[in-house]
């Protein structure tokens, strides 16, 4: 695809870039997920959730870190609604539940596994 030159002082486009821009709440809610997975440990929880649901306890032992630590950041994943969990009697069972954030994630590492065989 041929990209479009735009420029103020030749042809512009901008009413046409303006009417492809996503909203100013889309745009929010994206950068609310780049902050979810700005943080590896929250990244490496996620990979580890991409085919499990996952308690605290076990992410804790998984991890090598506090219970305490892992509920701080399910809290997280859970505000930008990439996670949540069900209840089964004392546990607290997380899964994905924004399918678009593994996709996300694992291109990302796709990406970074093609950068290496180069």
């Amino acid at each position: 695809m041929e990209l479009i030159r735009s420029c103020c002082e030749e042809i512009s486009h901008i009413s046409d870039i303006k009417k492809a821009l996503p909203s100013d709440e889309n745009i929010v809610k994206m950068t609310y997920i780049y902050k979810a997975i700005s943080d590896p440990l929250r990244v490496k929880m996620l990979f580890a959730l991409m085919d499990y649901e996952i308690c605290v306890g076990e992410m804790s032992n998984l991890l090598g870190i506090s219970q305490s630590h892992v509920s701080h950041q399910f809290k997280i994943l859970r505000r930008y609604e990439i996670v949540t969990f069900t209840k089964d009697k004392k546990m607290s069972f997380y899964r994905i539940i924004n399918k678009e954030v593994k996709e996300i994630l694992l291109i990302a590492l796709r990406s970074i596994e093609c950068q290496k065989k180069k």
